[in-house]
């Protein structure tokens, strides 16, 4: 940026203020001039009132300048925010930093040429219109300096001044370092995939640890209230006027925080809204309902075509289709690979010569991928709370409409033969997880069952193996589970059970209990799951013999490939917010309530996939951290916090003081304790401050009566 505006202000105490006003668009230079600041009031700095447990207290410069000729000021409203910045130095050193807030302009209409104009420029507002776009995992302090680089104020950095500690050191003297704690970027999206602001995303780490940040003295600070009651540097303040003013802080009856930690028991979930496929385009095919012109009621129509943005990637050939329901089916979509028509009218055909491919050739897996899930973040979990359920829904048929009953019209003697042939019928699946970098880690393994003759699921026939996997390693298992003679488990819309081999015994009663799915162990560590679908099928019958059903199948489409966390006894699951509350004074009338959406797990089983859970450095829940001894879940803290700020009456000072230049705690000559700031506005040719003190006391957590743990 390059100065367009400057002036210079000499206090009444000798104190020299610069002020330069910068630009990044080249044509404005021409606009370089030095700016009359008028005297009065000319340059204000203000910091407006927050609370103390507030985690942003962010500032705002008002210039006053002299317009010399008519609407010399009025581009200023028309640039993009950020565009021009204001930097004000104190002695030749930076002190303040921000930008153009373009939604406070106004002017005088009536005048044309030496009038006022009130320019206003901000450190921390523009985060209100600065959307979240990050992706991954980042550490709290990776996402501090990101929102204050958007910011575009120019500071010389971040000064840190907490006590936050680790559980591990349980020293306050050694504060935590910001950068070995992790948070999921995904938090800072709702359920439709709309981003936080960045204010709201730096309230959101800030908010549970107790931390604030504010600008002063050419630097951003951040710091917490035990912190500012025991360690920081002091300074007393000089009164300047008789306008002082003595009172007393609000306090709170009692104080709850919730925690939501913004977990889903649906890791992936690859339906597609019927409404959303294909919308205008013309069906490809119309089917009866039975093969046969005479029968004039069409029983459904089919359309297919690629199309974007649903969610999966599909791939080597595979369509997304729309079935709109007549007298067969209903109205459903998904991923089409294959389908034949009728061959006596000519009807159209996708990847159908008179044979469906073979997974398996010669003994060895030939799939190749066709459907790829979006990758999806899974926490460390322990299995002896949770696991895994994968499903897919598969219409694999050799009717010649898969959705009315087979007659001579509609392949009755191929249906016979699907229920003869086809007792047990595999998909070829990859289930892989990875690390940031999309490197493979993990690839899950249960090919050991499928080709066993048994249904045990063990250490040695099943499980994630490190690195990537080939095609084969893993199935999804198809059948009927009361009869594998002469029930196939294919024909309609069928879903994956689990994986068995060649095995016509009794299967154990979890098997009917659990249902459908795929039920597997979580992965090992953390990272990213992706599932993808392989092209073609495996079966064989009830003595084992692979078949030619394949010449004879009609249809293969898929829908809804999901991947879902589950109780280890296979039942649904769900993730509720956490509340914790204690009494802070009972004389007291209000309540404070804080919600959160960053925290800690403490001993509680939260799913593995909540985004809002704080990780450490290898992404392992962090269950607690610590502060003046204490340590806890940081929502415990956080009301350990405001118990010692609000649980009792602490003093307010008010007036005229000199003006506060530095960051630092705040004594008086006459009053015990420390404050710190709760509003100032800083006139800066009067070397003055007009502000709002509130006493602060060390964080102490004894007597706290908690209303729940």
């Amino acid at each position: 940026m390059q100065t367009i505006y400057s002036a210079r202000i000499r206090s009444e105490r000798e104190t020299v203020w610069d002020i330069h006003v910068k630009s990044s668009l080249g044509d404005m230079l021409d606009k370089r001039r030095d700016v009359a600041l008028l005297r009065e009031g000319a340059a204000v700095i203000e910091w407006g009132e927050v609370g103390k447990l507030d985690p942003v207290a962010g500032s705002s410069l008002t210039l006053t300048l002299l317009s010399e000729r008519d609407r010399e000021f009025l581009w200023l409203w028309q640039v993009e925010v950020g565009t021009v910045r204001c930097d004000v130095y104190r002695n030749g050193s930076l002190y303040w930093s921000g930008v153009l807030d373009t939604e406070l302009y106004e002017e005088p209409y009536t005048w044309v040429s030496d009038y006022e104009v009130a320019v206003t420029f901000s450190d921390l507002a523009v985060l209100d219109r600065l959307k979240w776009s990050g992706e991954g995992l980042w550490t709290v302090r990776g996402v501090i300096d990101h929102c204050i680089s958007e910011c575009g104020v120019n500071v010389s950095g971040l000064q840190l001044q907490h006590s936050l500690c680790s559980y591990s050191s349980g020293n306050d003297d050694t504060p935590i370092d910001l950068s070995t704690l992790k948070v999921n970027a995904a938090n800072f999206y709702d359920e439709d995939g709309e981003a936080m602001t960045l204010r709201e995303v730096l309230e959101a780490v800030l908010q549970p640890l107790a931390l604030r940040i504010t600008q002063k003295g050419g630097r951003l600070w951040l710091q917490d209230l035990h912190s500012l009651a025991t360690k920081a540097p002091t300074r007393q303040v000089e009164w300047l006027a008789d306008d002082g003013v003595l009172g007393v802080d609000k306090v709170y009856n009692n104080m709850k925080v919730t925690f939501s930690p913004y977990g889903d028991s649906k890791l992936i979930d690859g339906s597609v809204d019927h409404d959303d496929v294909l919308k205008g385009s013309v069906a490809s095919t119309t089917f009866m309902t039975g093969n046969n012109w005479n029968e004039a009621a069409e029983g459904f129509k089919l359309t297919y075509g690629e199309q974007d943005g649903l969610g999966l990637t599909l791939q080597n050939g595979a369509k997304w289709y729309r079935i709109d329901s007549v007298w067969s089916g209903s109205d459903e979509a998904g991923v089409l690979w294959a389908y034949r028509g009728s061959t006596a009218y000519g009807y159209n055909t996708l990847h159908c010569n008179n044979s469906m491919p073979r997974a398996m050739q010669n003994g060895q897996c030939v799939a190749v991928p066709i459907i790829t899930s979006g990758r999806v973040w899974v926490g460390q979990g322990n299995s002896i709370y949770h696991q895994l359920k994968v499903t897919l829904s598969v219409l694999a048929d050799v009717r010649y409409n898969p959705f009315e009953s087979e007659a001579k019209e509609n392949e009755e003697g191929n249906w016979q033969r699907l229920k003869d042939w086809v007792n047990f019928a595999y998909v070829p699946v990859m289930l892989r997880l990875r690390d940031a970098n999309g490197t493979v880690l993990y690839h899950y393994e249960n090919n050991g069952v499928q080709e066993s003759n048994g249904w045990e699921h063990t250490a040695q026939n099943s499980g994630w193996v490190a690195g990537d996997g080939a095609w084969g390693c893993m199935w999804l298992c198809y059948y009927d589970q009361e009869d594998r003679k002469s029930a196939s488990g294919l024909g309609g819309w069928k879903k994956n059970r689990p994986i068995i081999g060649y095995y016509r015994g009794g299967l154990p009663k979890r098997f009917t209990a659990m249902g459908e799915g795929e039920y597997i162990k979580l992965p090992p560590v953390a990272g990213w799951l992706e599932l993808e679908v392989g092209r073609g099928l495996y079966q064989f019958d009830y003595k084992r013999e692979e078949k030619d059903i394949y010449s004879r199948l009609r249809w293969l489409m898929y829908k809804a490939p999901t991947i879902e966390i589950v109780k280890a006894d296979g039942t649904k699951t769900e993730q509720n917010d956490v509340e914790d509350s204690a009494w802070l004074l009972r004389a007291a009338q209000e309540t404070l309530e804080i919600d959160t959406s960053v925290g800690t797990t403490g001993t509680r089983r939260f799913l593995p996939n909540c985004k809002g859970v704080l990780l450490d450095s290898n992404a392992s829940p962090v269950r607690t951290l610590g502060r003046a001894g204490v340590n806890d879940r940081v929502e415990r803290l956080l009301i350990g916090t405001a118990y010692s700020q609000y649980g009792s009456r602490h003093q307010t000072l008010g007036g005229s003081v000199r003006l506060l230049h530095e960051m630092r705690a705040l004594t008086d000559a006459t009053s015990e304790g420390r404050y710190m700031v709760l509003s100032e506005v800083q006139t800066l040719v009067e070397d003055k401050s007009e502000v709002l003190l509130c006493e602060v006391s060390e964080d102490n957590y004894e007597g706290i009566e908690w209303e729940n743990n």
